[in-house]
């Protein structure tokens, strides 16, 4: 989950009060991030003074003014939160197995800090009346990871405290177009939560749930603990009813409101016997699911076209089809690997708001390249290899005008019946897709019918 919050300049006292000792040890709580910070030299522990000059506009090191003083908006906050399953992971799983979590989610974050700096983060320039919106060479951020919230739940999450402050691709530094950051939100969130799944997989071996509308969770980690460990969310609830308070506005003042004053978390060591303690007293167990090594997994395509089905425009964004392939990719897909995949749909193009809208169908494969095919896979390599039988079938039917066929290639045909032509296209294409299933493990036929028109 990905939350996106404006940040004064008098808040770095707040983020630098507490700089994550609950952490196991070996981890690197507080550092600097986004690909304009290391062109400016900013690598690694981040410094007291270079973070104040930084939300105060000027560069973190030389001391000099890098943009106006006149904005409102110092930072943003991007807050990534882990999925509670993980968190709860992390609380009772070991040492051995928190570092991996911690490791999972710093991956996961960075991965979807670059996703936002091609695609979410860019400059505006006026030119009269119009608005040009321009892409950035990336952002100068801090990172500030912590696995505790204020009731003392595990809860890990980072804060990238991004400077408001982006270098343009005609290189002038100027303050951030928020639209754009507000409009990849989504997209960037299903990046961070598919990397952390891939990532928490591959490392710990678990299995996760699908659900549709909300975060998935690690199988077998028991309802009771989730309820347990997520102690914020029942005092808003509790708030919003006792007050008859509707969601939006009345969550965020029941939020407000029920916020403990923030103090310096105990060691990692203390707080996992406390957690040990609070989930023998609630009953619940992890009974995890061992998931067997991946060989071939490939997407939901269910799950895909309901994302695709429900955008609100009647279209889709490239970032649309980013948080479908990041939600429909059940036990998560790298981002750098995720990313591939959205290009061979929709090649990178103008970022920002100015992302063109596209047909849906465009995005979503007919039923008779699923029913020949199977699933798209995850793996980049066997994708490409789909996406290449895919159109060879799609160009077959275009060129001997079987469009309208529920059958991939049409009804199958007798030798005598059609001209040699189209007899050993048919051929030809019927090889090319026998030879991609028996590539991607599909030696028997699969039905996968969506009932989606194109």
């Amino acid at each position: 989950m990905l939350g996106i919050h404006g940040v004064r300049r008098d808040a770095a006292d707040y983020y630098l009060s507490d700089l994550g000792r609950e952490l196991p040890t070996e981890s690197a709580p507080v550092r600097w991030a986004g690909a304009a910070a290391a062109g400016l030299g900013l690598e690694g522990p981040i410094g007291e003074s270079g973070f104040r000059r930084l939300l105060e506009g000027r560069h973190p090191v030389t001391d000099q003014p890098m943009g106006s003083r006149s904005t409102r908006v110092a930072a943003f906050d991007l807050t990534f939160s882990a999925p509670k399953s993980a968190s709860v992971l992390f609380a009772l799983g070991g040492e051995e197995v928190a570092r991996h979590v911690v490791g999972a989610h710093a991956e996961a974050v960075a991965g979807a800090l670059r996703y936002l700096e091609e695609h979410g983060v860019t400059a505006v320039r006026r030119s009269q009346a119009e608005r040009v919106v321009l892409p950035t060479t990336g952002v100068v951020a801090a990172r500030f990871t912590h696995a505790v919230n204020r009731n003392g739940d595990p809860h890990l999450h980072s804060h990238v405290v991004m400077a408001n402050l982006v270098h343009g691709a005609d290189g002038r530094w100027s303050a951030c177009d928020r639209r754009g950051l507000d409009a990849h939100r989504a997209a960037a969130s299903a990046v961070y939560e598919a990397h952390l799944r891939d990532a928490v997989s591959t490392a710990v071996g678990l299995s996760w749930s699908l659900r549709p509308g909300r975060p998935s969770e690690i199988a077998g980690v028991a309802p009771a603990l989730l309820g347990e460990f997520s102690s914020r969310g029942a005092d808003i609830r509790r708030h919003m009813h006792e007050l008859g308070a509707r969601p939006g506005r009345g969550g965020r003042v029941a939020w407000a409101v029920t916020r403990p004053p923030k103090g310096e978390a105990p060691p990692y060591g203390l707080l996992v016997a406390e957690w040990g303690r609070r989930a023998r007293a609630a009953g619940g167990e992890m009974e995890l699911t061992r998931w067997p090594a991946r060989t071939r997994p490939s997407l939901d395509e269910h799950c895909y076209a309901a994302v695709i089905s429900l955008t609100p425009h009647g279209g889709v964004h490239r970032r649309d089809v980013v948080a479908a392939f990041g939600v429909a990719a059940r036990d998560g897909i790298a981002a750098d690997s995720l990313q591939h995949l959205v290009s061979v749909w929709v090649p990178p193009g103008p970022v920002g708001v100015s992302e063109p809208l596209r047909a849906r169908r465009s995005v979503v494969p007919g039923n008779h390249l699923l029913h020949a095919l199977g699933p798209r896979p995850l793996d980049p390599g066997d994708h490409d290899a789909w996406v290449a039988a895919a159109r060879s079938i799609d160009a077959y039917r275009s060129r001997w005008g079987l469009e309208r066929s529920p059958e991939p290639l049409g009804a199958a045909p007798r030798p005598a019946s059609l001209p040699a032509a189209q007899l050993a296209d048919h051929l030809r294409v019927t090889r090319l897709v026998r030879s991609t299933r028996v590539r991607l493990g599909r030696r028997e036929p699969m039905e996968v019918a969506l009932g989606i028109e194109r």
